[in-house]
């Protein structure tokens, strides 16, 4: 499936299919924080698509598609000064989840992202419970910097957060 996987712009088309993606509240928190409003609406995501315009956009959208279908997500937003990006609101189509997308995806933003040379590092947080995707990040190359204790909160649920780094100096990750 790797081999059939097509990085590409986050579409207006795509909103629809990523609304159904996120069930409940906790789904939807693991994807983008807390802070997001449930149930996710196309509001939420077109405030986010407004911020990808210009020649130094806030932010960059990513899907993947497989065989013309929109299957995964995620969301560099940049600091152009510091040359540095945060990853984040990295999702997988429900339907496609335990099919081994999600490391070919994320290496292809990460390639795609250190095209750039203006960008030295990217960084993300997960939460500690996730233990899958912990592992798939470890094994794209990515270091845990420390761990941000209480960071979010679900209802009446605290939940820690791993911050995780890649540098563009950094080795390869063994495979």
């Amino acid at each position: 499936m790797e081999d059939q996987l097509l990085l590409r712009a986050f579409r207006y088309d795509d909103i629809a299919s990523l609304l159904t993606w996120f069930p409940t509240a906790e789904d939807l928190a693991q994807w983008g924080s807390p802070a997001r409003t449930f149930p996710l609406d196309e509001a939420q995501i077109i405030a986010f698509l407004k911020e990808t315009e210009g020649d130094e956009p806030k932010r960059r959208m990513w899907a993947g598609e497989v065989n013309g279908a929109f299957v995964a997500t995620a969301t560099t937003i940049i600091d152009w000064h510091q040359g540095v990006v945060l990853l984040g609101f990295i999702g997988i189509s429900p339907a496609e989840r335990g099919r081994g997308l999600a490391h070919p995806f994320l290496q292809k933003v990460i390639d795609t992202t250190f095209v750039d040379e203006r960008i030295e590092r990217i960084e993300l947080n997960v939460y500690t419970f996730n233990e899958p995707t912990i592992r798939t990040y470890e094994k794209l190359g990515f270091l845990r910097e420390g761990v941000r204790r209480s960071l979010a909160r679900l209802g009446t649920v605290r939940w820690d957060a791993a911050h995780y780094a890649l540098l563009r100096s950094d080795p390869p990750p063994l495979q």
